[in-house]
């Protein structure tokens, strides 16, 4: 293994009602500038042929063409009860996209469980409780149907899975758990530790960020994230798995539809240089 294959870089795939192209053009756009995955993201009715332009046969047919891994995110809001707003239980949204995960060939899946804008603070501890029963279900489902599960952490001001360690006893309580990594949500503070679950990891999230502040989603380059030093301790603790850039920008960092050919091509050169360093 050469010190760049750890890595299979791939894109966010812009499926957004405001950033939208079918996906057999952005599989095509993948394929033709060197990206080797591509995430799509669930949802709660189960990700559809409406949601993508094509059939599913024929998206899957495209990524298998193009040699190209397809990965999912599922976000799950989750309210004090640890449901979604509209009352469906996390497991209910992973199932509804079963046809698509199982057509598609998707290796890694994940959930990023946000809470909704009424949870309190006090409430976090017993919904990150709440949800180890759906995460132990959900493991079991992806080793029945041959995908890696897993659970995905959030910046502190969200404060759900937001710490090293509320996502260490998740994975210590869900052994078939694993972990998905997002450099934009990291802070300084919580470098090691997240570093420390490398073991555990299924794949990474990839934007820039002007640490300290987080979760800006900036292309690579724009922010502070010292990606040669995450890529050195990606390759000593043995990850190999896919990458995704999720890069775009909040309003806070000037809005999204930062997301541009361009930008994508420009940080994934920035991403296999630092790889290499």
């Amino acid at each position: 293994m050469t010190p760049a294959d750890n890595l299979l870089i791939g894109l966010n795939g812009r499926f957004f009602a405001s950033n939208w192209r079918p996906a057999l053009d952005e599989i095509a756009f993948a394929q033709a500038n060197g990206f080797q995955a591509l995430q799509f993201r669930g949802k709660e009715e189960g990700l559809q042929a409406e949601h993508l332009g094509a059939e599913l046969a024929a998206v899957a047919a495209a990524l298998r063409q193009a040699g190209l891994v397809a990965v999912m995110e599922i976000v799950v809001p989750v309210n004090a009860q640890g449901v979604s707003s509209t009352g469906h239980p996390p497991l209910d949204t992973l199932r509804a996209n079963l046809p698509a995960i199982e057509t598609l060939g998707c290796r890694c899946v994940h959930w990023h469980p946000v809470p909704t804008r009424d949870v309190s603070a006090s409430a976090i501890p017993s919904i990150e409780q709440s949800l180890l029963e759906p995460l132990t279900a959900g493991a079991e489902l992806g080793i029945r149907h041959g995908f890696h599960f897993g659970l995905e952490h959030n910046s502190p001001d969200l404060r759900l899975f937001a710490s090293p360690g509320a996502c260490a006893a998740a994975l210590a309580a869900v052994p078939a758990l694993s972990f998905v990594w997002d450099f934009n949500h990291t802070t300084p503070e919580d470098r090691d530790g997240f570093m420390a679950l490398i073991p555990r990891m299924s794949m990474l999230h990839v934007a820039d960020t002007p640490l300290p502040e987080v979760n800006h989603h900036l292309p690579l380059g724009e922010g502070r994230v010292d990606l040669a030093d995450y890529c050195r301790a990606l390759r000593q603790g043995g990850f190999v798995g896919p990458a995704i850039l999720e890069i775009g920008g909040l309003p806070k960092s000037g809005g999204f539809g930062r997301d541009t050919d361009a930008a994508l091509i420009a940080s994934l050169r920035h991403f296999r240089r630092a790889n290499r360093l």
